[in-house]
């Protein structure tokens, strides 16, 4: 382990400026000139080229949107027809099943049958025909028309008291038809 002890010896430093001098190249105006245009015709044509490229980014992004929005509005209807095309279905069975259930109860039997039950109606036990004073029979004006006789007109005026008599007891049937229907479909109501 013994070693010899080296002598590091100092060597002089040489000191150096800092700053040196740097020989100037030699320049003429022309050359800088087409540089620049250069530069600024390429930075011109790149900025052109990014403006494209962004504009037709944003028109295929819209057309996008446009095409989303279609659809979803498309599936929308689909829907909302088949929403309507099965209201219309239940609707028309229902029209269909109201139909056969107001024809079953307007039936003249069941009519009948409820007159009957509830308000002790029944069918009649005779029949009354009204005939008006002085009107020939049905067989004698049949007879006239078909034979082409002219009917007689009564020259003193009494055709006018039988048209009045006529009409006044048309009128009291009326009347009394007309009660009978109301009490009728009261009763036929009541029993609903």
């Amino acid at each position: 382990m013994a070693q010899a002890a080296r002598r590091i010896e100092a060597q002089p430093l040489v000191r150096r400026s800092h700053l040196r001098a740097v020989a100037r190249p030699v320049r003429t105006p022309s050359a800088r000139k087409p540089a620049r245009a250069s530069a600024r015709a390429s930075e011109a044509r790149c900025r052109a080229a990014f403006n494209a490229v962004t504009m037709v980014m944003l028109v295929l992004a819209a057309v996008g949107l446009v095409r989303v929005a279609v659809l979803a509005r498309a599936a929308e209807m689909t829907i909302s027809e088949g929403r309507v095309s099965k209201q219309i279905k239940s609707q028309r069975i229902e029209t269909d099943r109201l139909e056969i259930e107001g024809s079953s109860l307007a039936t003249p039997s069941r009519i009948e049958q409820i007159a009957g039950a509830t308000m002790q109606m029944g069918r009649p036990t005779s029949v009354r025909y009204i005939t008006l004073p002085g009107a020939p029979d049905a067989a004698q004006s049949a007879k006239a028309s078909s034979a082409g006789s002219p009917v007689a007109v009564d020259p003193d005026g009494s055709g006018a008291r039988r048209i009045a008599t006529v009409l006044s007891a048309l009128a009291d049937m009326s009347v009394g038809e007309a009660q009978s229907l109301l009490v009728g479909d009261v009763g036929l109501a009541g029993s609903r």
